[in-house]
């Protein structure tokens, strides 16, 4: 994790790298193993450096190019570092080179293209003085944040919206809009990238934005990165996939692993942060090393039913097979659950979004507290890595393959507890019902969710929103009300994960500990590439959903 900030002046005039003193203040807690500005011509480049992998010990703030003509500064970490490396050409005895300086030979290959070819968590800002080019990119899941401001004669640009307020010229106005949206009211009115500060946008994942002196002056950003569905993945045995996905799942966890630092691991006793958990445990094991683990808890006098998904005993299990695993338990009653620390709310930038803040604060303290600087989680494992298989069943039933459908019946019913004639109601007939009849029957039933009674939104300024939307353009299109369900569920995903959408969780960690990453390896570009390729039947073969983790996990 590192940071950084910087400015272009898109009509050629020169940028004084004094006026980045007010910024770089503001970045300081998050790189505070080296840090460095460095003006020329348009361009003002700062950067705070955070040192995380053995790697970044030879890192530069700004990174140059051996020749002098690039310049960048990056926050994040590569991973697959020896498959971009040997797509590079670096010979073996360079091969320890700085991430920086990896992405600075990528540009020199394949130009703006490099995005696509690096994997991992990043946000770069890149300079081309030859060509007097500034790259701007951010990786397919949005780990890392970049947010930047234009007003057609300066670009403007920080990973952290509190240093971009500081410099001279940004606006601080509120965007009703996006306030409306984060309340959880309808906002037809917003564009995608936008932030509750008005002219402030954040550049989406998986999208490039390139910016020339003399060029034009408010470009948009570009998508490098599709996910997609196509062509189907066909191994020979169920066997198969399941060893190709343990691959897929323990090099993400050894890129992860990839620091000399003290690591903690969240482990909560589900199947994604478990599989996670002990997957580092083994790593750092043949190491000789430890892995922290947190968890959350209820107390023993908890009175609530929150006892029926308690998962202490998983957890428990998990850390008796695993000698190397020190744990640290929460039970959130360390900090406020509603807490206006002003000092918090300055270094982030933006109000709380986690409903569970307090207790996941408390996690990632217990793991500074115990040393570490990198805490693993399973974020993002149910929609990837351990789909549940959402459905199959509905693919069966259209395709007209009855008997494998009352197959699979009979071994979900007995998988998760429930009667193959209440699986069948809900996950097949429901389906192929007209969404004005499910509307119907969920209202009936109670399953209807009456959102306008259960708004934080003030009325009148709900009514002043939707007045002003009322002549705003569309920005997104958006699914007809009602529109039927996917065949897949998967498919639901590939739109917003192309459109950068889709949290990583990289960036958890930073509001609590400045200094501490949170890599998510379910996250895994990789792994997200070929879990949507494989024949969603696979997830559930033996009607267990997350069929297929489990296979892959079996030792686990």
């Amino acid at each position: 994790m590192s940071a950084l900030a910087g400015w272009l002046n898109l009509d050629g005039a020169p940028a004084d790298a004094r006026d980045l003193r007010a910024m770089m203040a503001r970045l300081r807690p998050y790189g505070p193993d080296g840090e460095g500005t460095w003006a020329g011509g348009p361009l003002a480049l700062g950067h705070a450096r955070l040192a995380i992998t053995p790697e970044a010990a030879g890192e530069n703030s700004p990174q140059a190019s051996r020749d002098g003509a690039r310049l960048v500064a990056f926050d994040g970490r590569l991973d697959h570092r020896d498959d971009l490396c040997a797509a590079l050409g670096v010979p073996a005895a360079e091969r320890g080179a700085p991430d920086p300086e990896l992405v600075l030979r990528a540009h020199e290959k394949w130009g703006e293209a490099c995005a696509a070819r690096l994997e991992g968590e990043f946000a770069f800002a890149l300079w081309d003085a030859r060509r007097r080019e500034l790259l701007c990119a951010r990786d397919v899941f949005g780990h890392r944040e970049f947010y930047f401001f234009n007003d057609g004669r300066r670009f403007v640009f920080a990973t952290r919206v509190t240093a971009l307020l500081a410099a001279a010229g940004v606006p601080r106005a509120l965007n009703e809009d996006a306030l409306a949206a984060a309340l959880g009211a309808p906002a037809p009115g917003r564009t995608r990238g936008e932030t509750l500060y008005a002219g402030l946008h954040s550049l989406p994942g998986a999208h490039t934005l390139v910016l020339r002196v003399g060029g034009e002056r408010q470009p948009a950003p570009r998508p490098y990165w599709r996910l997609a569905m196509e062509p189907e993945l066909r191994l020979g045995t169920g066997a198969d996939y399941a060893e190709a996905l343990r691959d897929l799942v323990d090099r993400a966890v050894r890129s992860a692993l990839r620091t000399r630092l003290p690591v903690a691991a969240m482990l909560s006793g589900g199947l994604d942060s478990t599989g996670v958990a002990v997957l580092a445990a083994r790593a750092l094991a043949a190491r000789g090393e430890q892995l922290t683990t947190v968890s959350n808890v209820l107390t023993a006098d908890f009175a609530g039913d929150e006892w029926r998904r308690e998962e202490s005993g998983f957890i428990r299990a998990a850390l008796a097979i695993h000698p190397n695993m020190a744990p640290q338990f929460a039970h959130g009653r360390r900090f406020p659950v509603i807490d206006f620390d002003d000092a918090r709310l300055a270094a982030s930038g933006f109000p709380e979004g986690d409903p569970k803040a307090y207790r996941t604060r408390e996690l990632f303290t217990l793991a500074a507290e115990r040393g570490a600087r990198v805490t693993l989680g399973g974020m993002g494992g149910d929609m990837a890595a351990s789909f549940p298989g959402y459905g199959h069943l509905e693919q069966l039933a259209r395709g007209g393959r009855w008997l494998a459908l009352v197959g699979q019946l009979r071994r979900q019913a007995a998988a998760r507890g429930m009667t193959a004639g209440g699986i069948f109601r809900r996950e097949v007939l429901r389906p192929f019902s007209p969404w004005w009849l499910r509307a119907w029957r969920d209202e009936r039933t109670g399953r209807a969710t009456d959102t306008a009674a259960l708004s934080p939104v003030n009325p009148e300024f709900a009514a002043r929103l939707r007045r002003a939307a009322a002549s705003a353009p569309e920005a997104e299109p958006r699914p007809a009300s009602g529109a039927e369900s996917p065949l897949d569920y998967r498919r639901t995903q590939l739109a917003p994960a192309s459109a950068g959408r889709i949290p990583g969780g990289g960036n958890w960690a930073r509001g609590y500990c400045p200094t501490m990453e949170s890599p998510q390896p379910l996250m895994d570009r990789r792994i997200w590439e070929w879990c949507h390729r494989v024949p969603v039947g696979e997830f559930i073969r033996d009607g267990m959903p997350r069929g297929l983790y489990r296979r892959a996990l079996h030792d686990v």
